[in-house]
């Protein structure tokens, strides 16, 4: 399985869900996860949300990010993320949704996605989706996992399956975690639903919560007693216990033993890996009834081949065959079946054996990496949340939840800096601080979603996280990438490749490194011939020009005409509007050389040509042929010798697959004649 089609099945499924009900929006958004990537989240799977899936986007991620932020303030989707507050987040939000941490003594692992759509007349739908899948790119394009969405509901009668799992789920976020406006609807929402009765073949919801019901308990009610073994599929185990472990499983679901996968990866360096712990391996074979398996279906049981990209079944199941199959996010451990939150739906199954037993020759073993955990936290010290606003630079912090904490309370936090220095600054809790701007905490916080303070006491210091809620982004000083000068938007478009130079069938970049290299080389230059800077500025244009324009001519093709025209008209910092308005008006600061301006807009022009069906094109290939008239008509172009422009041409405006050629002419050492 590739890794588009890891992404576009999470991705289908969850727009097939949204697409069936034609004519509503979403409104409501709830997602629970253990691991959380806010830029991933942001530029992949929250455009998903809106009516046309983000076809209409832009492709680079910061830019993609910045449109979101206008349209969410334009036509708001209220949006709750809950994810485990222990692991460590890599990047900052963008855009307004509540990012909500949950501190528990075990994992905050279950993944959920639960929406709630509206049409024009005000009738609402629900949509519940839950899986092993979490909001990182891991979990979304790299990993192998299993998702269900559920058809649209109502959600003043839900399903009776779902009912009860939903209400579980939104009474302990709003006990154990700060609710949010997501949130706090649904709860209003499902407070007065009353479930339709239950139908054959409908799955059930299942929500397991710390105090609560456990998955074993749970699994007990709903499994029956047909003595067929249980057939379980896991990347994580138990550290100990094992035998009681699978004892408990198979007297909760009645079944007389249990077929385990054995997660293996035949192309680890040094030869194949089992991905688990040498000891967990040991105590389970010890154990009489267990026995490991592989897939029964050879085209899942094949070895990758060693060109293709290593891959790691995350997915979590546990079935009997012909009887049930539960799916979600709960492990074969301790902690899943009884401490952790964990979701997941129970289907009814007619299905044969999915594992086979095999005869396991483990020699090595590799037990995969687990999530980075935020170092230095002192779990101990009481829960906190903080918020700040970019408007007013005030920070809040308080304690989570709202009660009295004598020994704390009116106590000074010094506030740790991302570095792990001591800021200078200091807060008492509960309270506020106005941030100086610019300062360093100012620019923390534009990179950071979290502060880390330090509880008064002897050394070693005391720390904690509090995760920051930040609010009016719209003041949020934007990055530099979005305030680009003409050369940096040429860097964009050149990220369109995710940061390979050039990448694809026809690669540019042996040719971008040829003209470097003769440029270096100080060979002779055509009389009028800029400095030597021409031939790598000219090469990163090329490379630039070629990727926009091979991306454009794929989403033509894909009919997808929206995302085209936003780079043909759109006021944004990324589109070919931005880059033709810096050669129009070039500033002081970031001039464009003739040349240079000379070569984008003869791109420009093709670029426009290849849409020459949207009017769009139209009006922007005319601006750029105005502003070519108006280049060539002074100097300098205007005093140079037709040969050189014909060769600057030839060299920098060459059809998609001639790069190869002028790599063969370069290295041949022969002088380009124009």
């Amino acid at each position: 399985m590739s890794q588009n089609t890891q992404w576009n099945m999470l991705k289908d499924a969850l727009r097939s869900a949204i697409e069936a009900l034609p004519g509503h929006r979403v409104t409501h958004a709830l997602f629970t996860t253990y691991a959380f990537e806010p830029e991933f989240f942001e530029t992949a799977i929250l455009p998903l949300l809106l009516p046309d899936g983000g076809a209409g986007l832009s492709l680079h991620s910061v830019v993609r990010r910045l449109q979101l932020e206008s349209l969410l303030r334009e036509s708001p989707i209220t949006i709750d993320v809950y994810f485990d507050a222990r692991v460590v987040v890599p990047g900052c939000p963008f855009l307004p949704y509540g990012m909500l941490p949950v501190r528990l003594a075990h994992e905050f692992h279950g993944k959920l996605i639960l929406l709630r759509l509206e049409d024009e007349h005000g009738k609402a739908c629900c949509v519940l989706g839950t899986g092993s899948a979490n909001l990182t790119k891991a979990g979304w394009w790299e990993n192998l996992e299993a998702w269900h969405f559920t058809g649209a509901f109502d959600p003043a009668r839900p399903p009776a399956g779902l009912l009860p799992g939903i209400r579980t789920l939104l009474g302990f976020l709003a006990e154990r975690a700060r609710p949010g406006a997501a949130t706090d609807f649904f709860t209003d929402s499902f407070s007065t639903a009353r479930p339709r009765r239950h139908a054959a073949g409908e799955p059930l919801l299942g929500v397991f919560t710390p105090g609560g019901d456990t998955f074993l308990d749970w699994i007990s009610e709903h499994a029956d007693e047909a003595e067929t073994r249980l057939e379980v599929i896991s990347p994580y185990f138990a550290e100990s216990g094992h035998a009681a472990l699978v004892s408990d499983l198979l007297d909760a679901t009645g079944s007389p033993g249990i077929d385990l996968w054995l997660p293996e990866d035949p192309w680890q360096a040094g030869g194949p890996a089992v991905l688990m712990d040498e000891a967990a391996y040991v105590d389970l074979s010890e154990v009489d009834s267990l026995r490991w398996c592989r897939m029964a279906d050879a085209r899942l049981a094949e070895a990758r081949r060693k060109e293709q990209t290593p891959r790691f079944l995350h997915a979590k199941l546990i079935r009997k065959p012909g009887s049930f199959c539960f799916m979600g996010s709960v492990n074969f451990s301790n902690k899943a079946f009884r401490h952790n939150f964990e979701t997941g739906f129970l289907f009814p199954d007619a299905g044969g054996a999915w594992l086979a037993p095999r005869q396991p020759a483990a020699l090595r073993f590799l037990k995969p990496a687990e999530q980075a955990m935020q170092a230095d936290v002192d779990e101990s010290l009481p829960a906190l949340w903080a918020s700040f606003n970019w408007q007013t630079l005030v920070l809040e912090v308080d304690f989570f939840p709202n009660t009295s904490d004598p020994a704390h309370r009116n106590a000074s936090l010094r506030i740790i800096d991302a570095q792990g220095a001591d800021s200078g600054l200091c807060i008492k809790l509960p309270g506020s601080l106005l941030l100086e701007r610019e300062g360093s905490l100012h620019r923390d916080l534009q990179t950071n979603p979290w502060i880390r303070l330090a509880f008064p006491g002897r050394p070693p210091l005391r720390t904690t996280l509090a995760w920051v809620q930040q609010e009016a982004l719209e003041y949020r000083p934007p990055p530099v990438t979005l305030q680009p000068d003409a050369w940096r938007i040429l860097e964009m478009w050149r990220s369109l490749a995710e940061g390979e130079a050039g990448s694809g069938p026809m690669d540019p970049g042996a040719l971008e490194v040829l003209l470097k290299r003769r440029s270096k080389r100080g060979e002779a230059s055509l009389e009028g011939e800029p400095g030597q800077d021409l031939f790598e500025e000219m090469a990163v244009a090329h490379g630039s020009f070629y990727l926009l324009r091979r991306r454009l001519q794929a989403e033509q093709k894909k009919g997808n005409l929206a995302r085209c025209e936003y780079y043909l008209s759109a006021p944004r910092p990324d589109a070919l509007t931005s880059l033709l308005a810096h050669i129009e008006q070039p500033g002081d600061e970031y001039p464009v050389e003739p040349i240079a301006a000379w070569v984008m807009l003869q791109w420009s022009i093709q670029i426009c040509q290849d849409h020459a069906e949207l009017d769009s094109a139209k009006a922007l290939g005319r601006r750029a042929e105005d502003a070519l008239a108006a280049l060539l008509a002074r100097e300098p172009l205007s005093a140079l010798e037709p040969r050189f422009l014909d060769w600057v041409g030839r060299m920098f405006l060459c059809p998609p697959g001639e790069e190869r050629r002028l790599a063969r002419h370069f290295l041949s050492g022969e002088t380009p004649q124009p």
